[in-house]
């Protein structure tokens, strides 16, 4: 039986090339950028009005003229009109360019209107309120490398620079199937004996919420029709999970199928709890997951396998959180143990206090559960305030 870190650099040492695609920036969001992107101007691209008001020439004003008339509007998205006659102003809105001619502006809240012309305080200073051009950013300068999860300031910079088509990694394919006759769709009533497929629901939204759509399936327990369901599974997907069938039982048929499949077995079995039974194991082009069938277990196995796994491969940063025990746990065996935590982030320190439920078994207690707190096989006691790793529930 393998331990929780060996497993882990196990799985993140294997690696696939899925490739690149482009897709239009409205659908860029969560993606990984493949390429660089360049500023194709200034930024700002010229001298912009920081605050609407009135822009004049300092020197009028440094010369002791506080009244003064307007000489015309200029409002954004206008090019801009010389000022000609520094004993006037221009009214100014945010965002438009600085009229040539004048050198600071001056916010309405600081000014008094005296007929139709404006009145300007003391203490006026020149070059106020204006962002200079090439202020952030110059024309040719690198904004962005190839590798950053595209969110909203990446869509920003990808717009003001002209981005409409991304490059970025192509997304594997995905499929999420559950195993066992015991299971029976959603949509049917169980009979007594059954239960309703949760497992790949509860998987196929961690992939959703990356933008990933999952192929959805099961594979029933005659080896005939099981094992073809897998091979085609294996054939059309370049990630797999499966769910149940990976433990001692007489239909627990996974690893067999696998290996009749050409998956070759990485490791089987984690010193951990839970998810002891975990399988992983690959081809040239697809990676498998079998995890076991508890969702709580299941639940873990993707988090603390799959998701630093996808992270690797999409070129990802691997943000590590840890979270302070609000309790003492005492643990016994010598396993990695995945503590269901239900976490306060209202404190300095992220606060974990451990989630009571009834084992790996019970999915109502996920509804209490934020992440995992990793405890380590080699202590059995982790005393209230010490800090520990934290698996939020996430793949990205």
């Amino acid at each position: 039986m393998i331990h929780y870190s060996a497993a882990l650099d196990l799985v993140l040492q294997q690696s696939f090339d899925w490739g690149t695609e482009t897709v239009p920036l409205d659908r860029a969001t969560g993606r990984v950028l493949r390429q660089e992107v360049h500023a194709d101007r200034d930024q700002p691209p010229f001298d912009r009005v920081a605050m609407d008001g009135i822009a004049v020439d300092y020197t009028a004003y440094a010369a002791g003229q506080r009244r003064f008339s307007v000489s015309h509007l200029a409002p954004a998205g206008t090019a801009p009109q010389v000022l000609r006659d520094k004993t006037q102003c221009v009214e100014v809105m945010t965002g438009a360019p600085l009229p040539p001619g004048t050198t600071t502006v001056i916010r309405y809240e600081d000014l008094e209107k005296d007929g139709q012309d404006f009145r300007l305080p003391e203490g006026v200073t020149d070059g106020n309120s204006i962002h200079r051009r090439a202020k952030d950013a110059v024309a040719g300068d690198l904004m962005m490398e190839a590798g950053r999860k595209i969110g909203p300031a990446e869509l920003a910079i990808l717009a003001t620079y002209g981005v409409a088509q991304v490059k970025v990694g192509r997304l594997p394919r995905v499929a999420i199937a559950s195993t066992g006759d015991e299971v029976v769709p959603v949509d049917r009533t169980p009979l007594d004996h059954q239960i309703r497929s949760s497992n790949v629901h509860q998987l196929a939204g961690l992939f959703r919420s990356v933008g990933i759509e999952p192929t959805l399936d099961h594979l029933p327990d005659a080896a005939d029709r099981g094992q073809e369901k897998l091979r085609n599974l294996i054939d059309r997907h370049d990630l797999l999970l499966l769910s149940g069938g990976v433990s001692k039982g007489k239909l627990d048929h996974v690893p067999d199928w696998l290996a009749a499949a050409g998956i070759e077995r990485l490791f089987h079995r984690v010193a951990q709890r839970p998810g002891k039974p975990l399988w992983v194991g690959r081809n040239a082009d697809a990676m498998v997951f079998a995890l076991p069938g508890n969702p709580v277990s299941s639940l873990v196995g993707a988090v603390a396998y799959v998701g630093p796994w996808l992270r690797r491969q999409l070129g990802v940063a691997d943000d590590k959180y840890a979270v302070g025990l609000a309790e003492e746990v005492s643990f016994l065996p010598a396993l990695t143990l995945f503590l269901s935590v239900t976490v306060d982030a209202s404190t300095e320190v992220l606060s974990a206090r451990p989630v009571v439920g009834s084992g790996s078994g019970d999915l109502v207690s996920l509804l209490r559960t934020d992440g995992f707190a990793v405890l380590s096989a080699d202590r059995s006691n982790f005393p209230a305030g010490e800090s520990f790793p934290y698996l939020p529930l996430r793949l990205l």
